[in-house]
């Protein structure tokens, strides 16, 4: 995946975010739900009908990860970078990366220290 493309996804990925968390904002009204969700699809079909495809699936996924198991995703994150990045492509660390950020989990996992007394 070319560098401008991968920007144009992140960026779209983020504004499809939002538009996401805007359907279930206090006051939204059925016609501002049907025209915001209009235009999340607008935008997924770009990706799911192109070549980067798998892209946009991995960054999904990784959102939903990141969203259902963030404690597990900190720990998958840590091994790769403990391991130089070994068993994901720099595109994939660039994915977990935002999806880690777009779900509010860009703090570092508290580690469990235990104390002898």
């Amino acid at each position: 995946m070319q560098r401008e493309h991968e920007e144009a996804m992140r960026v779209d990925y983020a504004e499809h975010d939002r538009l996401s968390r805007a359907m279930f904002a206090d006051g939204v009204t059925d016609t501002d739900i049907d025209r915001i969700d209009q235009q999340r699809i607008t935008i997924e079909q770009r990706w799911r009908s192109g070549p980067h495809v798998e892209h946009w699936d991995y960054l999904s996924d990784a959102h939903e990860d990141w969203r259902g198991s963030p404690k597990v995703m900190h720990r998958l994150l840590a091994d790769v970078d403990h391991n130089g990045g070994a068993g994901m492509t720099d595109v994939e660390h660039r994915s977990q990366q935002q999806a880690r950020q777009l779900t509010g989990n860009d703090r570092p996992a508290r580690s469990q220290v235990t104390r002898e007394r």
